[in-house]
């Protein structure tokens, strides 16, 4: 069902002639990081570069190049920094912070 799907950001490989060997039908997707069916793409006013997962050729695209796509991230998977979520990492843990304010 869609509620399980995983979605994801990602950009055309620009380099058609390596991946057109592989399947001539479709084109190779460059996982840029992970979101879900509603979230908006994030904020990004410039072209960026992407280095390709498979041919190792680095382009530069634009933020509308960027596309919403329903796969399963690759394995391993570190998300391009510019799509690394912010705000979803648990807060940083302040060791001993009551314990310090109880000497004072």
């Amino acid at each position: 069902m869609w509620e399980n799907s995983r979605y994801c950001w990602v950009v055309l490989c620009k380099n058609h002639w390596f991946h057109v060997r592989r399947n001539i039908l479709f084109r190779h997707r460059i996982v840029l990081g992970e979101t879900d069916a509603v979230t908006p793409r994030p904020a990004i006013d410039a072209h960026f570069k992407v280095r390709c997962d498979e041919c190792g050729k680095e382009y530069f695209y634009k933020p509308s190049e960027v596309l919403r796509f329903e796969q399963e991230p690759p394995e391993p998977f570190t998300p391009h920094p510019l799509f690394r979520g912010e705000g979803t990492d648990p807060p940083p843990v302040v060791a001993n912070k009551s314990k310090d304010n109880a000497e004072h």
